[in-house]
């Protein structure tokens, strides 16, 4: 398989598997470009952003691949080897593939971390070790306030791929658009900010999964507020 230019399928893909971690003391994840801060996550890895260098068609996708889980499986230098990480991070390689972070680096690896021919497949997080440090949440951004305010879910089951709303008093509803101000964020509309009324959240993830909260329009205000679904 090559190891240069990354290849999208289907169900995953295949292409470079890197790991420049330590196998003596595997770190958990800072939170990366998916901005989930400091973690307990010990299997987490990066996506490349690319397919040729600069023409963002890879599976990064400007942040929509934060929180899904692959199965990545490895020719390391003792053979074959397969572990599920969570895409925590964006690849700073252009030509990256799956960049692998924590305890990965030993699990694939071995003694020799570094860059090998590898594949991988898009999975549940569900039932995966160490590639979650809570259950799924609501989390509102740092800086939030009653007068903007942006979102994401930490620790899904996979991607998210929607989040819809429904204010209950009147029934308006609509889908959340992503953000502009970060990536992997969700922004809350102004309406929802300026009143108390019950919204409830349904959010649809790659696996086919939902989850929902109800909560009032000026709790999506408050910064870094941990909603738990």
């Amino acid at each position: 398989m090559p190891v240069s230019v990354p290849v999208i399928t289907a169900t995953g893909g295949y292409g470079a598997v890197t790991s420049y971690g330590s196998v003596t003391d595997p770190q958990p994840s800072p939170g990366g470009a998916c901005s989930y801060g400091s973690t307990q996550i010990m299997n987490y890895a990066a996506a490349f952003s690319s397919l040729e260098p600069g023409d963002e068609k890879g599976m990064w996708n400007h942040g929509h691949a934060c929180g899904q889980c692959v199965k990545v499986r490895v020719g390391s230098s003792t053979g074959w080897r397969e572990v599920v990480v969570r895409i925590v991070d964006q690849c700073p390689d252009g030509y990256c593939g799956i960049d692998l972070g924590g305890a990965p680096a030993l699990a694939l690896m071995g003694t020799q971390p570094g860059r090998f021919a590898g594949e991988w497949t898009y999975v549940s997080c569900n039932g995966a070790e160490g590639v979650s440090d809570g259950p799924p949440a609501l989390f509102v951004k740092q800086g939030s306030n009653q007068w903007w305010s942006i979102v994401q879910i930490r620790n899904p089951p996979g991607a998210v791929t929607r989040m819809d709303w429904a204010r209950l008093r009147d029934n308006a509803q609509g889908t959340l658009n992503w953000a502009t101000e970060a990536e992997n964020f969700y922004k809350i509309p102004d309406s929802l900010l300026s009143s108390s009324d019950s919204v409830r959240f349904t959010i649809h993830y790659w696996t086919g999964d939902q989850d929902s909260i109800t909560l009032p329009g000026t709790s999506l205000g408050v910064s870094e507020a941990n909603w738990i679904l």
